[in-house]
């Protein structure tokens, strides 16, 4: 009996002794600078908002925490680096909703696809958007039913932008195209900078934008129809949901801009970052920057986020498969 109790009294004083490395451990996170890997170029909106709260981050964490753009396959390439990164909190990825909702189910299942449920640790969300309807400065409609009456006029002529194949802008503007029974030219972009650019520069003649262009339409340099809702757009307010000129159905693509761990990141750590987009997203300065991108800040809980992603990747795939659109 003494032996075991000498035994138990040495694995307590072990434990005694290991638990501050533990806790030493835990605290020394983050040990490096933290790398948020976003899925579009330079200029997009997920990339305004990647650095509006990487700056905050940066304070908060007190670590450096840098951008890297990594755009292309409509985020699947960014997605496929943090999926493979070590799992220890300093890569993140930062992506809209088609990353993991739509692209698995739109791409061929080979050595580049990457599983949106086991690949990753879900963080939360930092903001949700809600796509604007705008068309480029060549374009007279000046309302949603005006627009409709053009583009049917001109059936299979228009061109449209995406920020690349398999999007969620890309199925919004099919389904767009499908409720109003007009057929238009896909143009994909590696994210919607550039796509911008050729609309502004009368290129490209409508898109849905995720408000980028918020300072455009205030110049007058493209015009805003209407948003996909359901809720208004506080950027600009004056917008109605397609719902309300009789386009039905759309309501169902507003998304979300979404912060990923590679899976296996540590479950402290995943919090911690949780509680880091909670803080950083009520303070003004960071509010007002976000909405003037014309996304909403929104979080959630790990346990949330992760629920949602599941619900909508179980949500998009009979529109997708109906549809038939494919990134091969």
């Amino acid at each position: 009996m003494s032996r075991l109790i000498g035994r138990a009294a040495l694995h307590a004083a072990a434990a005694l002794l290991i638990a501050p490395v533990l806790v030493r451990a835990q605290a020394g996170w983050p040990s490096k600078p933290i790398t948020l890997v976003v899925t579009v170029p330079a200029g997009g909106s997920i990339d305004a908002v990647a650095r509006i709260v990487g700056e905050e981050m940066s304070r908060g964490l007190g670590t450096p925490v840098l951008v890297e753009n990594r755009a292309g396959a409509a985020g699947s390439i960014a997605a496929g680096v943090v999926a493979r990164a070590a799992p220890d909190g300093h890569t993140v990825l930062v992506s809209g909703t088609n990353t993991l909702t739509l692209n698995p189910i739109l791409q061929k299942k080979d050595e580049n696809w990457v599983d949106p449920i086991k690949g990753f640790a879900p963080i939360g969300t930092s903001s949700r958007t809600n796509y604007v309807l705008v068309v480029g400065p060549h374009i007279k409609a000046t309302t949603v039913e005006e627009f409709i009456a053009f583009a049917r006029r001109n059936d299979g002529k228009l061109t449209y932008a995406s920020s690349g194949s398999g999007s969620l802008i890309h199925v919004a503007t099919e389904m767009f195209n499908a409720a109003i029974d007009v057929k238009a030219v896909h143009i994909p972009y590696k994210g919607l900078a550039p796509a911008v650019q050729d609309l502004l520069a009368g290129r490209i003649d409508y898109m849905f934008d995720s408000a980028t262009l918020v300072e455009q339409v205030r110049a007058g340099r493209v015009r805003a129809l209407a948003v996909i809702g359901p809720q208004p757009l506080q950027a600009m307010p004056e917008l109605k949901a397609l719902s309300a000129h009789g386009v039905k159905g759309l309501e169902v693509l507003s998304g979300w801009y979404g912060w990923f761990a590679p899976a296996g990141t540590p479950p402290d750590v995943v919090r911690r970052l949780n509680a880091e987009l909670a803080r950083i997203v009520t303070i003004p300065r960071v509010r007002d920057r976000m909405l003037a991108q014309g996304t909403e800040p929104m979080t959630m809980s790990p346990e949330d986020f992760a629920k949602r992603l599941a619900d909508d990747i179980r949500r998009f795939e009979p529109v997708l498969k109906k549809m038939g659109i494919s990134v091969y």
